[in-house]
């Protein structure tokens, strides 16, 4: 046979089909949990799983370590007894909110009307957290509240500013509105209730707010400020105080709304400031409704009020809802059974 005579290779390449193409069903899953031709184990040999398991736990030891070493870090550049960024500084400033107790209940903990029956004698709570809607509840939830005042450690009694921010609240300066059931239930001869809301200023850390001066209180800064807490604060004998003060917001809610205050003097004092972390108990203002003059046509009635933190450079806020407080007042007549 010639040069010429031999036989011809078919150009470009041949697909060469890999052992076990053909494999199907049942076959093909043996093969693939175990290949005894090569020894693969779910399609890796043991070296192969041995050398990729390795490597994954050197690669998430590593990026662990460098996560804990940068949270470190971070923690090294964090004060250990106080917050890096106060006051100015902060996000809060130096304007603190005022809040109300007792708070709603959960299901409703978004709303700020505080719904009462306008003659309610029952003192069963629906549960003992008071997560309900009944005055009962309104009770044990400014109950446990007040539970919290029981903390003493860490606080001492004061007479002046020495140790100022430790001070022992006397809940005895809350007058009527100290015990239980704190008005939201019908006493004595009473024709409606009288319910306390306690208030008080939102916590902020350091915060030593400054004394309005009695002197100053002619300026136009202070004409939301209402008459009779201007005359309190001028005949003050101690002006170290923070004052609170409620109205209602319109004249319809101001013709129906009539308040006392315990204290009487609708002031806080500075020795209760500023606020340095650990047990701290906050002092409060007892705002008591006072229905004599409710008229049975007002039962029913939304109120609209607003309540105000006075001291030397508050600015009240009603977007925000710094320096002021609102929420509404309702006493309403229980259905018959």
């Amino acid at each position: 046979m010639g040069a010429t005579d031999a036989p011809k290779q078919a150009l470009g390449g041949t697909a060469i089909k890999p052992v076990g193409w053909d494999r199907t069903g049942w076959e093909a899953f043996k093969y693939l949990l175990y290949d005894p031709s090569t020894g693969a184990i779910l399609t890796r040999t043991p070296k192969s799983w041995f050398q990729i398991t390795l490597f994954y736990l050197i690669y998430y030891s590593c990026l662990a370590g460098f996560w804990v070493a940068c949270l470190q870090i971070f923690f090294l550049t964090l004060p250990e007894t106080a917050p890096r960024w106060t006051l100015q500084n902060s996000l809060i400033g130096t304007n603190p909110g005022v809040g109300i107790r007792p708070r709603n209940s959960d299901l409703h903990i978004d709303s700020s009307i505080i719904a009462l029956d306008a003659k309610a004698t029952d003192t069963t709570a629906t549960d003992p957290k008071g997560e309900g809607e009944k005055n009962a509840d309104w009770a044990r939830r400014m109950e446990l509240y007040l539970e919290t005042y029981q903390n003493t450690t860490g606080l001492t009694e004061c007479k002046d500013e020495k140790n100022a921010g430790k001070c022992l609240f006397n809940l005895q300066d809350l007058g009527d509105c100290t015990n239980y059931p704190y008005g939201f239930l019908i006493s004595g001869g009473d024709k409606y209730i009288r319910p306390c809301i306690f208030l008080k200023f939102n916590k902020i850390w350091d915060w030593k707010p400054k004394p309005i001066d009695p002197a100053t209180l002619d300026d136009p800064k202070y004409d939301e400020m209402t008459p009779t807490l201007k005359e309190k604060i001028r005949v003050a004998d101690d002006p170290n105080y923070v004052w609170v003060d409620c109205r209602g917001r319109n004249p319809a809610d101001r013709e129906a709304l009539s308040v006392s205050y315990f204290p009487a003097n609708q002031g806080i004092h500075i020795k209760y400031f500023p606020f340095t972390g650990g047990n701290y108990h906050a002092p409060l203002v007892a705002m008591k409704m006072e229905t004599d003059r409710v008229s049975d046509l007002q039962i029913g009635q939304l109120i609209h009020v607003e309540c105000r933190s006075w001291f030397d450079g508050v600015v009240h806020d009603t977007k925000e809802m710094s320096g002021l407080v609102r929420f509404e007042l309702m006493l309403k007549q229980a259905p018959k059974l």
